[in-house]
């Protein structure tokens, strides 16, 4: 249901009682897509103090950003315009010390070259909910030298994930 969307986004946004201990993420996606739902409403009800925000736009992104920091930002690939904008998105954030995970099926879309954001950790859209708590945790190793690997939870990487020999 189409309004229940905007109801449940105008929800998130307009959450601003969250106490000092509380955990703030922000999920970048596009809305138009169901691609990231399952994973972002498992996450509603698995985090008792979340502030969890959606954006749906780059710039909505940037001008949450510029508030109070967040604990962990969740990008999807998909945002448009997909993939440079969620991209650039993520450099931005982590730019500003933000903690960024993608979410993509594939780093195939992301410049060779472009080995800060190849080395950021990424989930699928399809992984568990509970995937997302490893990176909330304090204690977590910094954006800038968390290691070059997936989480957990995913699957073993096929050969039709594996980009194309002209894509490396």
């Amino acid at each position: 249901m189409g309004a229940s969307g905007v109801f449940r986004a105008t929800m998130i946004e307009t959450r601003t009682d969250v106490e000092a201990q509380g955990r703030r993420i922000l999920v970048a996606r596009d809305p138009r897509l169901s691609t990231c739902d399952a994973l972002v409403q498992g996450l509603e009800p698995l985090i008792e103090d979340v502030e969890l925000v959606e954006a749906y736009s780059v710039e909505a992104a940037r001008s949450w950003a510029k508030g109070k920091p967040f604990d962990l930002c969740l990008v999807c690939l998909d945002l448009p315009p997909a993939p440079r904008g969620a991209a650039k998105l993520a450099k931005e954030l982590c730019a500003r010390n933000q903690r960024v995970v993608l979410i993509t099926r594939s780093l195939r879309w992301l410049p060779a070259e472009d080995l800060e954001l190849r080395a950021l950790p990424w989930i699928v859209p399809e992984a568990d909910p509970t995937s997302v708590l490893a990176f909330l945790q304090k204690e977590a190793a910094p954006v800038s030298s968390q290691p070059r690997t997936r989480a957990k939870t995913l699957p073993p990487v096929t050969a039709r994930e594996r980009p194309a020999a002209n894509e490396t």
